[in-house]
């Protein structure tokens, strides 16, 4: 028994860690145009890599109607040194995506995420208005939250046996 317990206590101190390890937090910026389609097929594919990968942060530009996101969007490609106006077009790390670019855009976030930490796009730009580039992306740690909550009622449910045992 006082190997389970050790063992308990074990992945309740280190598997937060571990997890976090895992997975840098990665943010990207998505810029789109009501009614395109590609920027819709984009932001289809875009909702089922944030499932895959939870430390990614999507921050979606509507630049068609939307005069401050079109002044975003330019200072975004001066940026990145981009001479594309087109969309769908997505910035993350030190890399602008042009179009349905899928295996190009999953390597980006696959990289960012393992590999090496990425900056966000938004801190190459500077005077972005009421966009906080030094906030924290959410929903970097949800996994860890996850394990630690699991982790926990593991644990509870064995204290509960054991409280029940003992009684007998």
């Amino acid at each position: 028994m006082r190997k389970i317990i050790l063992i308990i206590f074990f992945l309740i101190l280190f598997l937060p860690g571990l997890a976090r390890a895992a997975a840098n937090p990665v943010e990207l910026y998505f810029f789109e145009g009501q009614g395109c389609p590609h920027c819709a097929r984009m932001k289809s594919y875009l909702e089922g890599l944030k499932v895959d990968y939870p430390n990614l942060t999507v921050k979606d530009f509507e630049v068609y109607f939307d005069k401050e996101n079109q002044d975003l969007f330019q200072k975004m490609t001066a940026a990145y040194n981009s001479n594309s106006n087109g969309v769908p077009m997505i910035f993350i790390g030190n890399e602008v995506i042009v179009g349905e670019s899928y295996e190009k855009l999953k390597n980006a976030v696959e990289k960012c995420s393992t590999e090496e930490v990425c900056e966000s796009p938004g801190s190459k730009v500077q005077g972005m208005g009421d966009i906080d580039v030094n906030a924290p992306a959410p929903g970097g740690n949800e996994a860890a939250g996850w394990i630690t909550i699991g982790v926990i009622a593991v644990f509870g449910v064995m204290f509960i046996y054991f409280i029940i045992k003992k009684k007998k």
